[in-house]
């Protein structure tokens, strides 16, 4: 519980300092190195009240001169502070649109070029995975967790296709990431933190340079594969 507390008092914390600075500073630009240390900042912060420790296997994979779109399976919030800590390129997450009205936070995610995305609305979400693409030509990465919404039980679920089709529609190249252990870090409808080690395996590049949208599905299904493949049974079998 003591362990809950902590966590939650540096999140409250470094949240509004961060957010604040990222707020001011992103009148420079959402995609400067300052932007991206202070998001380093704050997600390792967490993971570091948490008590949480990564294992990150493949990074070499990584070119560093490339954009990418890093897709992967989806346990726990501590996903998207791991995958996000782990990637060494100036990355940002496709985000749903209910996060941009807390205030100080949302407002940090417009100063940091988060995209934007509104899955209730067909042709706002056309409209994000467009101005996704244009950012991705100029240099950013996206991480995508396609499942939707976090595994309750441990298993991969169905991808949805928007991820896909955005690489197809760029030619822009998928490297699958495989999460494992985050959710008993922290379980879906749970508040209370539990330390352990998140394993994070990067596998190499998927191009996506003559795929037809036509065969967005296979792309899905060949992508999260390679992901169940690297899921580490070792790192869900634990009990909370």
């Amino acid at each position: 519980m003591l362990r809950t507390i902590f966590t939650l008092i540096t999140v409250i914390i470094v949240t509004f300092i961060a957010s604040s600075l990222i707020i001011i500073l992103g009148i420079f630009g959402p995609y400067t190195k300052i932007i991206n240390c202070l998001a380093k900042f704050w997600t390792n912060s967490i993971l570091f009240s948490a008590g949480v420790k990564l294992k990150i296997e493949g990074l070499q994979k990584i070119d560093k001169t490339k954009s990418y779109i890093f897709i992967g399976n989806h346990q726990s919030h501590f996903d998207v502070l791991s995958v996000f800590s782990a990637i060494p390129l100036t990355a940002r997450f496709m985000t749903k649109k209910e996060l941009f009205k807390i205030p100080v936070f949302g407002w940090s995610l417009y100063a940091s070029g988060t995209i934007r995305i509104d899955r209730s609305n067909r042709d706002r979400a056309i409209e994000s995975i467009n101005n996704a693409l244009d950012r991705i030509r100029k240099g950013l990465s996206l991480v995508v967790f396609p499942e939707g919404t976090r595994s309750e039980d441990g298993k991969i679920h169905a991808f949805k296709k928007g991820g896909f089709v955005l690489a197809i529609k760029g030619e822009i190249p998928i490297i699958p990431v495989s999460v494992s252990g985050s959710r008993f870090i922290l379980r879906k409808h749970s508040y209370r933190i539990h330390p352990g080690e998140i394993k994070i395996v990067i596998s190499d590049p998927i191009y996506t340079k003559g795929y037809s949208y036509q065969e967005r599905e296979k792309l899905s299904e060949d992508v999260r594969n390679i992901v169940i493949q690297n899921y580490d049974e070792h790192y869900n079998e634990g009990s909370i």
